[in-house]
């Protein structure tokens, strides 16, 4: 009795979604580590024993460092790459800079054998209007040929349409990949979808690692997306392909910052407990530490309040704007420093005019967001 409890109280209930949905946002699990503590055992087990869990004590046992936010390195252009865009080769630290595209794109000439990309993207209402517009459909696919995987944000209606199309056009620049997406989520009629989209030359999918955080309790308007991907390197006997696990999150942007401050409400103070829960129940079952939440989360650093405060969780990206207008800052990369060595220091923000060389009109066609990015290694690096 007190075996079954205890599995209850540390896994929480399960429930199926599309594929399935593993873990529940309302699990004990936001208190520990991937390596729980003898403390944090005890903890449960007098929660069991006696019915009663005491929150304070266990928010105690998970520590309260405060985030270190790094200047991210954005300037990821070689000094031919930036000579050949007008720019001199010393842009002081943080400057965004874009990635150059080429005509016609194929993606390769930004990618290498020692690192990945990884990029998160909000594609502004991504359905059928949008996917019958040749040019913007172009326009999305050269951005997704600069990164190994893409997480998506805000798939409408059908995800046939904007989806498939987005790979067709991706073919035709000579790309090959392939893309998941979730069932819909949200709470009105106005539902969307989260969406991954991976370059099959270099990455894999770990099959069946795709589902949607269980969220019972119904503590955020879109329950965020998981799933877990591979570099398509050779291993050695010293190096292993890089095995990595993707949260990808939109929140609701009247149940973020100052519009619900710093509340149990405040979805902020929700979404570390997914990192929590997701982070342990990967641990546990197949031994991940690399861990990557991202997203359209309509805060800036200021807001991520409990996720923030996640000890040597940062944003890779920091303040820098993530809109098109370039005004606001909403999108973020987050990892644990002390976990995701794997991180080469290298990230940024996309300036699709600058990119795709279009103005300021077109670009907002594309999407009022711009694509966040970080690079990471291909072969693993042991934490810390």
């Amino acid at each position: 009795m007190v075996i079954k409890l205890l599995w209850k109280l540390i896994w929480g209930n399960k429930s199926n979604s599309r594929r399935r949905s593993r873990r529940s946002s309302g699990s004990l699990l936001r208190w520990f580590t991937p390596g729980i503590s003898v403390t944090g055992v005890i903890a449960l087990v007098i929660a069991a024993l006696t019915g009663q869990v005491n929150l304070p004590s266990l928010d105690s046992l998970r520590g309260s460092e405060e985030p270190v936010y790094e200047d991210p390195l954005a300037a990821s252009l070689t000094p031919e790459q930036m000579a050949s865009r007008g720019h001199s080769g010393n842009a002081p630290m943080g400057q965004i800079a874009p990635v150059s595209l080429v005509t016609p794109v194929s993606g390769r000439e930004n990618k290498n054998d020692t690192s990945i990309r990884i990029a998160t993207f909000n594609i502004q209402v991504f359905g059928k209007s949008k996917s019958g517009k040749p040019d913007v459909m172009r326009q999305l696919a050269q951005v997704c040929l600069l990164f190994d995987v893409v997480a998506i944000q805000e798939i409408k209606g059908d995800p046939a349409l904007p989806m498939n199309g987005l790979l067709d056009e991706i073919a035709s620049l000579g790309g090959r990949y392939d893309a998941t997406v979730s069932a819909p989520q949200g709470r009105t009629s106005q539902t969307e979808r989260y969406g991954y989209v991976w370059d099959t030359d270099r990455i894999d999918l770990i099959p069946e690692s795709d589902y949607l955080v269980n969220d019972d309790l119904d503590r955020m308007h879109r329950a965020p997306m998981v799933a877990s991907f591979q570099t398509r390197v050779t291993p050695t006997a010293t190096r292993k392909p890089f095995r990595f696990t993707l949260l990808n999150a939109h929140t609701d942007p009247d149940e973020v910052g100052s519009r619900v401050g710093d509340t149990a409400e405040n979805e902020m103070n929700v979404l570390d407990d997914v990192f929590h829960s997701v982070r342990m129940y990967e641990y546990q079952n197949t031994g991940e530490e690399d861990f990557i939440l991202m997203g359209d989360l309509n805060v800036d650093t200021r807001w991520l309040l409990e996720m923030g405060r996640i000890p040597n969780v940062t944003s890779l990206v920091g303040d820098k704007p993530t809109n098109t207008l370039q005004t606001k800052t909403y999108d973020h990369i987050l990892i644990d420093a002390a976990t995701t060595r794997e991180f080469t220091g290298r990230a940024g923000v996309l300036d699709l005019k600058a990119a795709l060389r279009i103005s300021e009109e077109q670009a907002l066609k594309v999407s009022d967001h711009m694509p966040v990015w970080a690079e990471f290694g291909v072969y693993e690096i042991p934490p810390r």
